[in-house]
């Protein structure tokens, strides 16, 4: 089944910063709260179901316990297709596309916002040592019956909160969200002990240098700013106030490649999520990833993916875009 054409390639992709301006996009009704939502989607209670939304990139975290369906996630690059209970994970930056799922989806998800994270340090503070929310390891994963038995109760007691009139409601929610997060947590390094995929992706210990050194390269690709003078380790490591060999040095040393390599990583995962989920000419990704001729951005990103742009865009035309 091709992939249904959902837009033009003058069309640009939304930075969706809020809550609201995220289920405008998506056509579905407000939050409750701007910066905090939690929703049940029941084939028996939504049967209007159906909407499609087009490419946007959000700057949200977002924990969903796919219950029954068979759909195909695409999250950024990450195209998994899941028919049986799973977790997975959205995270800021992405680019995310969908449309209406072959069968009914049943599943319950949280999302919120960079904001309501940081006023409140609990939920700060593991957050930002979590695997599943850095965005090359946001992967997910199937899950048995009594971890689905377990989360679906943690979901349903923050519905039941959110949905209530308690003034002290968001105290409790917190206390609920960090439990689940300790819980999907200590599930997804259960996983990644024995899921070859996650294995792959997984890398312990990573220093703060490296998350600071990736946030920065992910601005400066929103930004528009990634162009010849901006791909050098030298002016990274002035942004970040070292040297360039201290930074490349530290990158070696927790995720196994040179500080080069990784921006160069960061790009092309960029540019798999744009070849991937809009229409956008091989040409005009090149001009948004700082390449003045598409010609270079060809060789480059055939040297890091193994393939052409073309190539890789052909390859992934196959599945429907999907929540």
């Amino acid at each position: 089944m091709s992939r249904t054409k959902q837009q033009s390639p003058n069309d640009d992709i939304p930075y969706l910063q809020d809550l609201v301006s995220f289920y405008k996009h998506v056509k579905a009704r407000p939050p409750l709260h701007k910066d905090f939502d939690i929703r049940e989607i029941d084939p028996e209670v939504l049967k209007s179901y159906d909407y499609v939304a087009r490419p946007f990139r959000h700057s949200f975290y977002c924990i969903t316990l796919f219950l029954q369906g068979d759909v195909t996630l695409n999250a950024g690059f990450w195209k998994t297709r899941l028919s049986k209970p799973a977790l997975y994970f959205k995270t800021p930056c992405q680019v995310l596309s969908w449309m209406k799922p072959q069968q009914w989806l049943k599943e319950y998800f949280i999302v919120f916002t960079e904001d309501f994270m940081l006023s409140h340090k609990t939920l700060a503070d593991i957050i930002f040592k979590l695997p599943f929310f850095r965005l090359e390891k946001a992967i997910p994963f199937e899950i048995e019956p009594d971890e689905v038995a377990l989360l679906t109760g943690l979901y349903q007691q923050i519905l039941k909160e959110y949905q209530s009139g308690n003034a002290d409601k968001f105290e409790l929610i917190v206390a609920y969200v960090h439990t689940l997060l300790i819980h999907v947590r200590r599930l997804y390094n259960k996983y990644a002990e024995t899921d070859e995929t996650l294995t792959a992706h997984i890398h312990l210990h990573d220093h703060s240098l490296v998350e600071k050194f990736r946030a920065l390269i992910r601005r400066q690709i929103i930004a528009g700013e990634m162009d010849k003078r901006h791909r050098t380790v030298k002016y990274f490591a002035a942004q970040l106030s070292t040297h360039p060999n201290h930074l490349n040095a530290i990158v070696k040393r927790q995720q196994q490649k040179t500080a080069i390599a990784f921006v160069h990583e960061q790009i092309v995962h960029e540019a798999q999520s744009l070849l991937n989920q809009t229409e956008l000419s091989i040409k005009e990704i090149a001009y948004r990833l700082g390449f003045n001729e598409s010609s270079h951005f060809n060789n480059f990103f055939k040297k890091q993916a193994r393939a052409t742009p073309a190539l890789y865009r052909k390859a992934h035309l196959s599945e429907p875009l999907t929540i």
